[in-house]
């Protein structure tokens, strides 16, 4: 049986759908957010708490009606050429111009639904002293109805249907799910001294990786959307945070210079605080950009390159090649790459900051702030990202780095 489309109104009848309501997409009116939370006290110094939370997508109407009102029938371009011995007739000039070919470039499922996350932790809190408490917690987030945009009028050789040209489909049939755990250890303000630590285990996979929009990404191969499963791309596996403050030992009511003399006045108050950060890499995918039959199906960019079953991973990764470049090679013309999303892991960061700050107290109500902080305090070389693109000449290498080491000193009067 011939495929084929048709451009519909609203409020219309397409020949293959049926009635169109006069918003083009049905409404979706089952939004339905409930919030619940729980606390239970088992004993005097421990705490556990839960939650269960329902979040829609912010209402992605707007975009599709944007797109819809820049195609025809609502609006048509159109090019006529006229000479200085035979000028165009004003009729016709302005005439609707008769094609057999359908121009339109998007289109979106009439049975679209709102994509909505489905959010459940738990949270086990300890006191162990006074200033001391440790905890760990669970997160769990089941993303439904998420947005997928597809290419149905392409095969591996070009576009289907010759009288047709490329367009992209937005439906709402992606989802997601991610585990997080988490364990911390706090030190409340004793002795001058506060501080923290924070280590987090997470993942998440998907095929549509953001909501609203698809994030952008258009499936590679619309009769095999099970290949779009993978890693998330904002996926990182291992955090850890840590920050410690300490008010200085010096000045009124400290170990040293507890008097009122100068001395006490300018070296007491000051107050050091640290954080460190770090972090492992986000996924990249292997794609192949600007190939002649991924462009003529009306995308770019989509192409995933061919999985050669390689370790990818580096055990000492270099910024001319970070990751096994080997493992990944360009699809024969006509065919659709075999390497899954998301499966090169970016380069993780470490960040190291300090800041040493205090406060004079002048005359009346005024007051000066002296601060000088130093972010990446190591001057460690952190690679920002990289080319994962098949067929580029830099495949495989860092392309830039976060910043060096910097210091600031700031001050600031208040009156």
């Amino acid at each position: 049986m011939r495929k084929t489309v048709a451009p519909v109104e609203a409020g219309g009848s397409g020949p293959y759908t049926g009635a169109f309501p006069l918003t083009a997409v049905n409404p979706d009116r089952n939004n339905f957010s409930p919030r619940l939370g729980a606390a239970w006290r088992p004993s005097q110094k421990t705490m556990v708490r839960g939650g269960y939370g329902i979040n829609y997508a912010s209402v992605p109407y707007l975009s599709f009606a944007q797109r819809l009102a820049n195609q025809p029938p609502y609006a048509i371009t159109d090019t006529r050429t006229g000479e200085a011995g035979t000028p165009l007739p004003i009729t016709d000039v302005f005439a609707t111009p008769a094609t057999a070919t359908t121009t339109n470039n998007f289109g979106v499922d009439k049975n679209y639904r709102l994509g909505y996350v489905q959010i459940w932790n738990v949270d086990l809190q300890r006191e162990l002293t006074r200033t001391w408490t440790v905890g760990a917690s669970y997160i769990g987030t089941k993303g439904s109805q998420l947005d997928l945009l597809r290419a149905p009028n392409r095969g591996p050789d070009g576009t289907l249907l010759a009288d047709v040209q490329p367009y992209i489909w937005e439906s709402s049939g992606a989802h997601s799910i991610m585990h997080s755990v988490s364990f911390r250890v706090n030190r409340r303000l004793a002795s001058g001294i506060a501080g923290g630590a924070t280590y987090t285990l997470a993942q998440s996979r998907d095929n549509a990786s953001a909501l609203g929009n698809g994030n952008g990404v258009v499936a590679q191969n619309d009769k095999d959307l099970a290949a779009e499963w993978g890693l998330s791309s904002f996926d990182q596996r291992h955090r850890l945070s840590a920050n410690v403050t300490w008010e200085l030992p010096f000045g009124p009511n400290r170990r040293w210079l507890s008097g009122n003399g100068w001395a006490s006045q300018v070296f007491g108050g000051w107050i050091w605080s640290t954080n460190l950060a770090i972090t492992s890499g986000t996924p990249y995918t292997a794609r192949v950009v600007g190939d002649a039959t991924d462009v003529s199906r009306g995308t770019n960019g989509t192409l995933r390159a061919n999985y050669d079953g390689e370790q990818i991973a580096l055990a000492n990764p270099a910024v001319d090649r970070f990751f096994n470049t080997s493992a990944f090679s360009i699809p024969l013309p006509g065919q659709f790459g075999t390497a899954a999303r998301n499966t090169i892991i970016g380069p993780g960061s470490t960040s190291l900051n300090m800041a040493l700050q205090k406060t004079f107290s002048l005359p009346g109500t005024r007051g000066l702030s002296l601060r000088a902080q130093a972010n990446n305090v190591l001057n460690l070389e952190q690679w920002a990202a990289i080319d994962t693109v098949a067929n580029s000449p830099t495949f495989g290498q860092v392309t830039s780095a976060r910043p060096a080491r910097s210091i600031q000193l700031i001050a600031r009067v208040m009156f």
